[in-house]
Formats: C-alpha cells, structure tokens, sequence
C-alpha cells in the first residue's frame, strides 16, 4: 500500500499539473492581475497574484452555495461593491439587499463586518498573512488559509470537505469521522506535510486543486472516478479496494456522515397592509409592516413580516394537535386591534434543516379614500371601517413581539423587494390576493371571496 508521507512531492506535483490543466477558467474571481514568477518564498511584501478581496468574496458565497450559483450573485456583488472601501461605507440594508436569495444570510453581515475592520486596522488593504487575516470578523481557519495561500503564497492548507475526504482517502484513513473538530485538525496536519518547504511550491495551486480533485473526481456520493484521479497511484483507500481490502471506497473512507432529520416548524404569520389612494392619482399604494430578524441565527438580518413559531419539533414529528386554539390566540394578540383578519392559507419552505410550513393571516387597514378593492366600502371583510395610526399599530407589534423599535417598519412593496427581502417573505406576498394597479382585486378562477377568520 502506498505510503502518503514517502510521496508528498509527488503528491504536490501532480495536484497542482492537473489543477493547471483542468482548473475552471470562467470563474471570476480566478483572474490573475500578471504572469510574474511566484516561485519564491513568502516575504513582508507581497504583490498578490489575483485580487484578495475578490477572493475573500467568493469563499464567503461558496460556503453552502454550489459554484454555479455563485457566480452571477459575485458579479452582482462586485458591481455594487467594487472594494472593501464601497463596502465598509455600505448600509447593511443594502448589503442584505445584494446578498438577498443567496441563503445564509449572515455571511453578508460578516462581510461588511470584515471590511469596516480592515479599513480601521489594515488601511483597507487585506493583511497577507493567515494569522493576521484570522483577526477580521467572519474570518476563520479554511478562508484565512484559503486569501493567504492563494493570494500571498503562504504555505498554508485550507481545509474544506473536500480536502478532509481527497486526504483522508489518501492515507486510507479507516473509522474517520469527517466531520469532528479532532479529524479535521488530522487532516490539517497532513496536508502540511505534504506542502513541504520547496522553495517552488504553489500553495494556492495546490489548495484549489486538492478541493476541485474533492468536487469533481474524489466525489461524496456516486462511484468515486478513481481511474481519472491524478493521485490515485499514491492512494492508500484505492489501493486496498484494488487489493479487496474493503469493498468500495463511497461511505468507507471517510465515514458517511449521518444525515440529520430535518426540523419541523409551524410559523404563524400576520400581513399587516396598508392601502391608500390620494386624490388625483387612480394608483393603489399598498404598503407593508415588515420586522428586522435578529443578526444571529435563521435568515439573520433579513425583512420578515410579523411571525411567531408556535411549533417547533427537532425529531421531525408533525404533531400539532390544539394548534388551532394557538393560532387563534396569536391572530388576536398580532392583529393589533383589526377585527376582519383574513387566513390566506399556508406557505411551505425548506431550508437545508428545516421544513418551514407558514400559516399566513392577512389584515388589510384602508386610507381614507380608497374604493375597498373593487367592492363596496365596508363590504371586504379584510377592510378595517377605521385606521388607527400607522405609529399606533407598530407600537402594538413591536410590544407583542418584544422588539427594538428601530426592528419595524413600514414598507411599500417595491421598497420590500429591493431591500433584505428573503424567498419566504416573497412567497408570503406573492400569497396575498393579486390586485391591479388601481387597487382592484384579481379575482382567481373560482371567483371566490378569502375566508374570514373565525
């Protein structure tokens, strides 16, 4: 069986041979500022071989977010935010607002965190060491080791999935759990190793081909394509399925991780509108009472309209039994003294774990000259006969759901759609009953009318 540790150079060589041959060259982020020899050692001052922050970009969107997704959200991205200096001065209301449909939305927030920190510590430049990058917020081992390596040359691996199943294979690693703290510091002392000190070494190169080797030929799942594989005479997993050692590679080495059940969640959700027309104008203005999420955690700092998870059940079970008296209770605590809730129906979303079924609730408070959608003034049960101040409402809100005031606001549908909006709140407008632009209702095929709530 071959032995890892007795062909590290070769190991280094011929990742790096196939990386330059097969490496994916319509990735933005993989262009190079000149063709000047990088074969030297690192030293104080670096001319980066491609643009840091660029590359800081795109490894924050490529956690979780397949390549091909990525792409057209970095050139969005960098449209807007050119470099750290636009995006340490952004709003982060618009830096969600970039981000928004990418998931995860809390890699954004660190991205501005990260920028307002390197303008104030590092003059706006990226550091070139992986220490001193480790120091920017959102920052960790992988993507400090990542911007350091490939950016400065420093001799450093970064250490994604990838890399823990390319290696762990390599040395034929037996009962490896891939994901543990333990196994993934292993794998960070191999792949120095076989770094090496060679004074001509690519780090960058051989990080990126050790992860696109993981991605593309050393797969998780389906038949690893080991005849194809540029390391497949130094592997130690090959070798021993050669030898009938073990069966297969796939789910050997490393572990198959265990697939976790997905949560389930109940959410209870009120749409507070607020429909006017003004005098001289046939538009309908339709706005919105849209809630700030907390920073951390589910869909951090996005827009969601006023909501609360009435179920939650981490073992999967879909036991609601009584939850129509919680929902009762919550549409009158929510409905901030409307009478004619309506229920809309529900808004299913999946997340990568969690099943999300959304009960949405719509209240409707009518401006003083609007025509009630078409029908008769007091006949739309959604349609309050008096509105409270917008003010008023809010503060009803905002104490129910014990937030901050600077968490709520009042939005019209077109400011929620350029702003934080995520998919689920986009569905849940899109739930709503459709209306023209002068405010009358677009009846669906039934021709029937929403239903009251009780």
């Amino acid at each position: 069986m071959p032995a890892m540790k007795n062909n590290c150079a070769d190991i280094r060589q011929a990742t790096i041979e196939w990386f330059h041959t097969n490496q994916r060259r319509d990735l933005p982020w993989r262009q190079t500022f000149s063709d000047t020899d990088a074969c030297h050692p690192v030293v104080p001052v670096v001319t980066p071989l491609t643009d840091p922050y660029h590359v800081w970009v795109s490894e924050v969107m490529s956690q979780q977010t397949q390549m091909d997704t990525v792409i057209p959200y970095f050139k969005r991205w960098i449209a807007v935010f050119p470099d750290i200096a636009t995006l340490a001065r952004a709003t982060e209301a618009s830096v969600m607002a970039v981000w928004s449909g990418m998931g995860y939305y809390r890699r954004a927030l660190y991205l501005k965190k990260g920028a307002e920190h390197v303008m104030k510590h590092f003059g706006g430049s990226l550091p070139t060491t992986a220490a001193q990058l480790r120091a920017i917020p959102g920052i960790g081992l992988y993507t400090s080791a990542a911007i350091a390596s490939i950016c400065f040359r420093e001799r450093i691996i970064s250490v994604d999935g990838n890399v823990v199943r390319v290696l762990s294979r390599l040395r034929c690693e037996r009962n490896f759990d891939p994901k543990s703290a333990k196994s993934i510091k292993e794998v960070f002392h191999w792949g120095q190793e076989i770094m090496g000190e060679g004074p001509c070494d690519r780090p960058g190169d051989f990080n990126q081909g050790l992860m696109e080797i993981g991605a593309r030929v050393c797969k998780p799942s389906g038949r690893p394509l080991c005849e194809e594989c540029p390391l497949h005479r130094y592997c130690g997993a090959y070798a021993a399925m050669q030898s009938g050692e073990i069966p297969s590679i796939e789910g050997v080495i490393p572990l198959r991780a265990k697939t976790l059940k997905k949560k389930k969640e109940h959410v209870f959700c009120l749409v507070h509108e607020f429909r006017e027309k003004t005098a001289g104008d046939s538009a309908l203005k339709r706005r919105f009472i849209v809630v700030r999420r907390p920073e951390e955690g589910l869909l951090g700092g996005m827009l969601e309209f006023p909501s609360r998870t009435y179920v939650s059940s981490p073992d999967g079970g879909t036991d609601i039994k009584g939850s129509r008296d919680v929902t009762d209770e919550l549409r009158k605590k929510l409905a901030a003294g409307h009478k004619n809730v309506v229920e809309v129906g529900h808004v299913q979303h999946i997340f990568s774990h969690i099943d999300m079924r959304v009960l949405v609730y719509h209240a409707v408070w009518d401006g003083p000259s609007l025509d009630c959608g078409g029908y008769t003034r007091g006949t739309d049960p959604r349609v309050a006969a008096r509105r409270p101040s917008e003010e008023k409402i809010c503060n009803a809100l905002r104490r129910e759901l014990r937030l901050d005031s600077s968490r709520i606001s009042v939005k019209t549908e077109e400011e929620i759609k350029g702003a934080a909006a995520s998919r689920l709140l986009l569905k849940i407008l899109d739930k709503l009953t459709p209306l023209n632009s002068e405010g009358r209702v677009r009846k669906p095929s039934t021709g029937k009318r929403p239903r009251l709530a009780g």
